[in-house]
C-alpha cells in the first residue's frame, strides 16, 4: 500500500544519498505504520531501523542509536534474543556504539551476536566471520587505548583477542592480523 511505497521510495533515496528526503519519508512511514499496526509490528520496527540508519548517515548518531535501542527492545520481547532480525539489530547497534566510543557496550553486543551466530550458523559462516572481523577491529581500538594508558598486560590480551577475531575473517597474512600479533608479542603476550 501507500506506506510500503513511502518506505520503498525512502530506501531508494537513501541509496542515492538523498538522506534528508529519505528521513522525511521514513518518518512518515513510521508514523503511518504505528497508527495502523502499532509500535511493535514488524513493518513499524523495520521502518524505524531504516530511519535509524538514515539518521546516522546525517550525523545524528545519538538519534540513530536511540531508535536502534527501541527496535532491539521490541524485537527481543517479540521475537527473542537470537532471532535473525534481533541479531541484525544488535550488530547494527554495536556498530553505532563503536562509532560513538562506547567500546565496552559495543564489545558486549558483538560477543552476543557471535555466540548466537556460531550456534545457529556455525563458526565459519560468512555472517559469523563478518561479526568476528568487526569485533577484531573494535578490540584493536581497545588495545591501542589500553597501551596508550600504560596497561600493557590488558593491551596484550586485547591484541591477542583481536588477532583471533580478525584472523578468522581475513586470514593470517592480513596486515591488521600481522600488526596485532606483533603488538601482542611486543607487549609480552
Amino acid at each position: 500500500g501507500a506506506l510500503g511505497a513511502k518506505e520503498g521510495l525512502a530506501g531508494v533515496m537513501a541509496e542515492q544519498n538523498e538522506l534528508e528526503g529519505a528521513q522525511a519519508l521514513y518518518e512518515a512511514a513510521v508514523e503511518g505504520y504505528e497508527a495502523v499496526y502499532g509500535g511493535e509490528a514488524p513493518n513499524t520496527l523495520g521502518a524505524k531501523g531504516n530511519l535509524a540508519i538514515v539518521l546516522e548517515g546525517l550525523g545524528d548518531l545519538a538519534g540513530g542509536r536511540a531508535l536502534k535501542e527501541e527496535v532491539l527492545e521490541a524485537q527481543t520481547a517479540r521475537l527473542g534474543p537470537n532471532h535473525p532480525s534481533t541479531l541484525l539489530t544488535k550488530y547494527n547497534l554495536a556498530d553505532v556504539m563503536h562509532e560513538q566510543g562506547d567500546l565496552p557496550g559495543a564489545r558486549g553486543l558483538f560477543e552476543e551476536v557471535i555466540e548466537a551466530q556460531t550456534q545457529q550458523l556455525g563458526p565459519r559462516h560468512a555472517d559469523t566471520l563478518d561479526t568476528k572481523g568487526n569485533l577484531g577491529i573494535l578490540l584493536q581500538t581497545m588495545a591501542q587505548a589500553a597501551e596508550q594508558n600504560g596497561a600493557r598486560a590488558e593491551a596484550a590480551g586485547l591484541y591477542r583477542a583481536a588477532t583471533d577475531m580478525q584472523e578468522a575473517k581475513f586470514g593470517k597474512d592480513n596486515g591488521a592480523v600481522v600488526y596485532c600479533k606483533a603488538k601482542a608479542r611486543e607487549l609480552g603476550a
